[in-house]
């Protein structure tokens, strides 16, 4: 079996990039090379072929697609200030990718892949444009829909997508909406209403926040979703062991320097974690402390 597969990032986005790219070879070895498409905006050449050369030789055949940014300038950025227009560039890849690609499987860059993606490929989408894995539903004032999911693991049938002018579709939504605050993923939901099918849960594992067990019984894809990402100090994430299982295969590996400096900060955060929580507890305590 082919794998198609499509990340997009941005530069500062490298090193998860290179860590989800490292994940998904390492547990696919029978089907390399993998075919990757990297949608982006400012890689340079150098970084390109930092990350390249943190896969094994001949595990992939990696394809650099350059987006233009200005495209999505005055689309919203929705809830949180650290995402970038390439959330939107998604919506590109029946444009960017070739007519031969029938069907690819997108993924945000703050994944790990812990299993053969065979399965998810061959997964039956009963004719529906995408299989996704449904999400809690937002409470803000996200797009009415039958069922919500997230747009961070999507298996595409790409003729049907192209077929039903989805992007064209959700570019219209977000037009329209200018204060959605889940920008490309309530477009989808939107458009996509009643017209996609559920994946397994375990090929997007959102609940990251307890120890993740690789094994037969545990996730194919985990996602990290939140700002608790597993490569921050600061996070204190219980999977930053896993994390950096794969991370330390490639050439963003953590150097001395940077291992004290996250030690530092994990020592000091749960410092600071430990008095919050006496604050809360015992507040008055604190007050008639004089701190």
């Amino acid at each position: 079996m082919k794998l198609s597969i499509v990340l997009a990032s941005s530069q500062s986005y490298a090193m998860p990039l290179a860590t989800a790219l490292r994940s998904i070879v390492e547990t696919n070895r029978r089907h390399w090379p993998i075919e990757f498409f990297v949608l982006h905006a400012d890689f340079d050449p150098e970084t390109q072929e930092k990350v390249f050369t943190s896969l094994p030789e001949g595990s992939a055949d990696l394809h650099w697609s350059t987006v233009d940014e200005n495209i999505f300038a005055n689309f919203p950025k929705g809830v949180n200030p650290h995402v970038t227009c390439m959330s939107y560039a998604r919506f590109l890849i029946p444009v960017l990718l070739p007519e031969r690609v029938c069907r690819v499987l997108y993924l945000d860059t703050d994944v790990l892949v812990l299993k053969d993606l065979a399965a998810l490929f061959e997964t039956d989408l009963d004719g529906a444009p995408l299989g996704a894995v449904d999400n809690f539903y937002p409470e803000m004032d996200a797009p009415q829909v039958a069922e919500y999911f997230n747009s961070g693991v999507l298996l595409i049938d790409l003729k049907k997508w192209r077929k039903e002018r989805i992007s064209e579709k959700a570019f219209l939504y977000l037009k329209q909406h200018p204060l959605t605050p889940y920008m490309d993923q309530d477009a989808l939901n939107f458009v996509l209403d009643r017209q996609w099918t559920k994946l397994d849960p375990r090929w997007n594992m959102q609940d990251h926040y307890g120890k993740i067990r690789p094994g037969s019984s545990g996730p194919g894809i985990v996602h990290f979703i939140t700002k608790a990402k597993p490569w921050l100090a600061a996070s204190r994430s219980a999977n930053a062991r896993l994390y950096n299982s794969f991370r330390s295969r490639t050439h963003f590996t953590r150097t001395r320097t940077e291992k004290l400096e996250d030690s530092v900060v994990r020592f000091t955060t749960g410092i600071r974690n430990v008095l919050r929580r006496g604050i809360r507890k015992n507040p008055s305590a604190v007050l008639l402390n004089g701190r």
